[in-house]
């Protein structure tokens, strides 16, 4: 039986048919319900499939992989392997910037239309824009089924989103205080019987974003894992939870263990963290059963390398190198988004063939010079810092190698012995005495796309070499 309720076809009561402009995007859902069963070795030959397509596309039409593939004597017709196609150099963000209108495709496959136009928020530094298509939109809005369904999110519930409304004037003054509509979104809601949805934008002060929650009283809530930290220090503080709700989607940003076990001690539901990104969309979902990330491997290829650019080992964390497997307007080939992710030791074992990881750390927290001039990854930083508790939200800046301004937004039991603890907490990061300022503050700060970034380095400087995690 569907896990979806099909709007069927007029005076086709049953089997049910979506009506035609939805009957694609239903076959390429129902083709995602195969082919998660097929072993890995199947999966990769249909993967290597894909790639010699696009490769021959990238070849003819697209100058930027026209030069490159002939500068590294890639073989398209001859690619039948992993290895063979690592022979395609990476490409980084800045790299996109730099090769902007070349990686733009002069010509589309047959019935290939150019789609929407996307810009990346830029949390990395470096924004890409991206070209869509009905093809790429159309596996996109497949995953986004297939994760629906393995989530348990029930579209026909009470949605509520609060997250970055890039709207301004009235509607973006509607959106701060909380906009319905009747459906999800308008092409689920055209395939499918949905509940309706409330949006509300991320920069509204977190404490009337939990009264408007309560209002709205959904069955699911959606938002960034910075916002949804803060939200539930205050749910813990007053005791009052939302009676209906039955899981949180986190999306965006990085959703760390320490800040999972927080949010689901709150709210007292389980909490979802799809890994997706704006340049090739769905990237991986949690497995239904519980054992990490299953990658959307029709959708993308994934690779995840070690520093010499070779695959990492099973059970190994490294660098996520992805390529686009159907945007042929403006391909990703061998594309690094500056992520990090850890592969799991064997198959599933809830028997799905695709790719498994079992962490996805998203964009790295930024390496610090310490005073004596050694450079170390401030994960374990944020860490620390979240153990001494005390507050909603924080952030450190390292205004230098041996000066910290710490920020945080105090909840009640914060005291002067927490501050110390914060001094106490950095100079043994630091292996030295620093100075660090300790300040509270009323409100956050967040990005324009409303993200909240718990350590910063300020004047900005890219990383020295030899850092360590």
């Amino acid at each position: 039986m569907s896990f979806f309720h099909l709007r069927t076809l007029a005076g086709n009561g049953w089997p049910a048919l979506p009506n035609p402009p939805f009957s694609l995007l239903w076959s390429a859902y129902q083709q995602l319900d195969r082919t998660q069963w097929l072993d890995a070795p199947a999966l990769e030959r249909g993967q290597l499939v894909q790639l010699r397509t696009l490769l021959a596309h990238c070849r003819e039409h697209v100058p930027y992989y026209r030069r490159v593939l002939r500068e590294a004597g890639v073989d398209v017709a001859g690619l039948r392997s992993p290895a063979d196609f690592r022979r395609v150099p990476v490409l980084t963000r800045h790299g996109v910037q730099r090769s902007a209108p070349d990686l733009q495709a002069a010509v589309l496959p047959a019935g290939t239309v150019a789609g929407d136009t996307i810009t990346t928020s830029g949390s990395s530094g470096v924004p890409v824009t991206v070209g869509l298509t009905n093809a790429s939109q159309l596996w996109w809005f497949a995953c986004y089924l297939r994760d629906l369904e393995w989530s348990g999110l029930d579209p026909r519930g009470r949605l509520a989103a609060v997250r970055y409304f890039k709207t301004t004037g009235e509607a973006g003054r509607q959106a701060l205080e909380g906009v319905r509509v009747p459906y999800w979104n308008d092409v689920l809601a055209q395939l499918a019987e949905n509940g309706p949805s409330y949006g509300m934008d991320v920069h509204q002060d977190p404490r009337r974003q939990l009264d408007w929650l309560r209002r709205v009283d959904p069955d699911y809530l959606l938002s960034f894992p910075s916002n949804l930290e803060f939200l539930a220090g205050l749910v813990a503080e007053s005791g009052v939870r939302l009676p209906k709700l039955r899981a949180i989607q986190a999306v965006s940003e990085t959703l760390t263990d320490e800040a999972r076990a927080g949010i689901e001690s709150a709210f007292g539901v389980p909490v979802r963290n799809t890994y997706s990104c704006a340049e090739a969309g769905y990237l991986a979902s949690p497995c239904p059963a519980g054992h990490g990330l299953h990658v959307h491997a029709e959708n993308v290829y994934l690779e995840v390398l070690d520093d010499a650019g070779d695959p990492v080992a099973p059970g190994e964390t490294g660098r996520v190198v992805l390529t686009t497997l159907h945007n042929f307007r403006t391909p990703f080939v061998r594309y690094e988004v500056m992520d990090r992710a850890t592969v799991a030791a064997g198959p599933c074992p809830c028997g799905r063939g695709l790719p498994l990881l079992t962490a996805v750390s998203g964009k790295s927290h930024p390496v610090l010079q310490l005073p004596d001039g050694s450079w170390q990854n401030s994960s374990r930083l944020a860490v620390r810092m979240r153990k001494i508790g005390g507050f909603y939200q924080f952030r450190i800046a390292q205004l230098a190698p041996d000066r910290y301004a710490v920020r945080v937004i105090p909840r009640a039991d914060w005291s002067p012995d927490h501050a110390g603890r914060v001094v106490d907490m950095v100079r043994e990061f630091c292996r030295h005495a620093v100075e660090v300022t300790v300040e509270t503050a009323t409100h956050r700060e967040l990005s324009a796309a409303g993200k909240a970034a718990d350590i910063v380095v300020a004047p900005a400087r890219p990383p020295g070499p030899g850092a360590t995690g």
